[in-house]
């Protein structure tokens, strides 16, 4: 069992860590910064044994939230860690009067498709190219859950 903690961009560096080791494009310590700073933003970080494993990251107005980065690192995933971040930022969110959540993810992600299919988002949408992998474009799946 994680623990879950909100954290704002004094973490920028953790964030950044994480996203680094889960992405081979991560985005710095100082973008981190910069999202966090933006009014609307929250971070939430999963710890084990007060060591940071996962981080998830929203851009909510009234009513409305976007998943802008979600990661765990490799060693912990299929651990559950994924699961406790989205249940407990649901919490945190629907605290805020966030009535739906929307996130895009590769259409190739079939791990991370899975999950958010278990907890509940539906595909309503699809972006051609949304993402760059080097010379190679893939589509996103838009998808969404109320809650």
């Amino acid at each position: 069992m994680s623990e879950i903690k909100i954290r704002d961009a004094a973490f920028a560096r953790t964030y950044a860590d994480i996203h680094s080791a889960c992405f081979s494009h991560g985005w710095n310590e100082s973008t981190m910064r910069q999202m966090l700073l933006m009014p609307g933003a929250v971070g939430l970080i999963a710890y084990n044994r007060d060591e940071p494993v996962g981080i998830v990251m929203y851009a909510y107005s009234p009513e409305q939230a976007d998943i802008v980065t979600f990661g765990v690192l490799p060693p912990y995933r299929g651990k559950h860690v994924s699961d406790e971040l989205i249940e407990e930022s649901f919490r945190f969110l629907a605290e805020k009067g966030i009535k739906e959540v929307f996130l895009e993810v590769a259409v190739d992600n079939e791990h991370a498709i899975a999950l958010y299919q278990r907890h509940g988002f539906k595909e309503v949408g699809r972006r051609p190219d949304y993402y760059v992998r080097g010379d190679v474009k893939t589509d996103a799946f838009v998808m969404r859950i109320e809650l």
